[in-house]
């Protein structure tokens, strides 16, 4: 009878490891997600909505984002998560693969693919005439910029054949859900060709850590400012009457030379341009 009254008592029963890890990640990610949900660098499908923002910082987790990263690279869609081809290609070489672009002109986009420790390589084309036979051409997202999806469709493929275990199995791409496939549809900004990871098809070193995935994820390979450098160049446009979020966002964009929608995508060398261009000009003697 002392046996039984032991086992019916709920607080002797002890959780398994993973559900007590999960419901702490779930409280720190929630922490996260309240402090952040209501800014202008969370996208507009997570403003308040901190359970769907914790949902996806908790599974950015998993792949290697920290937590601004995954809220502007991750959607749900039909309760089964997405990710922009850009971002597929930046958890894949950051496990050591690799992906190239072997041909890249306004009809038709080649990318292979090479599995670390694997002499197989992987090539996928997609060509005007293979998206018009799948019905693509008459998508808005499609017909505002063509080559973006066609580069979007290639490397995506590419990622998930190579190393579909870093990449936790997800069946689709951001791209493709814009385009009809999969469940459901997603609402999110025009991509260009220009904000997607083209490595060089030369062997390179496995990147590790956050700045490196980040910087991957944005297309730059440069290191990944500090916290004191960014804080440190806002106060500086601050300072000079910038204080607004576009206005600072579009005088970041016109010094270094290339659209950026926050702060994230920055790598060290770019706010320094951004700090130098603060700086007077030495005076001639």
């Amino acid at each position: 009878m002392t046996e039984l009254t032991q086992y019916q008592q709920p607080n002797e029963v002890a959780l398994p490891s993973i559900i007590q890890t999960a419901a702490k990640d779930m409280n720190g990610a929630m922490t996260v997600a309240n402090g952040i949900v209501g800014t202008s660098f969370v996208p507009q499908h997570f403003r308040g909505k901190p359970e769907e923002a914790a949902a996806a910082i908790l599974y950015g987790a998993t792949l290697g984002f920290d937590p601004l990263t995954s809220l502007q690279q991750l959607y749900s869609i039909g309760g089964k998560p997405a990710l922009y081809s850009r971002a597929m290609v930046a958890v894949v070489l950051s496990k050591g693969h690799r992906i190239w672009t072997v041909e890249d002109s306004p009809d038709s986009v080649t990318v292979a693919g090479q599995r670390k420790g694997s002499d197989n390589v992987e090539q996928i084309t997609w060509t005007i005439e293979r998206a018009k036979t799948a019905g693509y051409t008459s998508n808005k997202n499609y017909q505002r910029d063509p080559h973006a999806m066609l580069y979007a469709r290639a490397s995506g493929d590419v990622a998930r054949r190579i190393a579909p275990d870093a990449l936790l199995g997800l069946a689709y791409s951001a791209e493709e859900l814009q385009l009809g496939e999969g469940e459901g549809t997603v609402s999110t900004q025009r991509v260009t060709a220009d904000q997607f990871v083209k490595p060089d098809p030369a062997p390179t070193a496995e990147t590790k850590g956050q700045d490196e995935l980040r910087a991957a994820i944005q297309g730059d390979t440069g290191e990944a400012p500090s916290d004191a450098q960014l804080r440190k160049m806002f106060a500086v446009l601050k300072e000079n009457g910038l204080e607004g979020r576009d206005e600072a966002l579009g005088y970041v964009a016109e010094t270094i030379g290339r659209p950026i929608e926050s702060r994230n995508e920055l790598t060290r060398q770019e706010v320094s341009k951004v700090l130098d261009s603060f700086t007077p000009a030495p005076e001639e003697n």
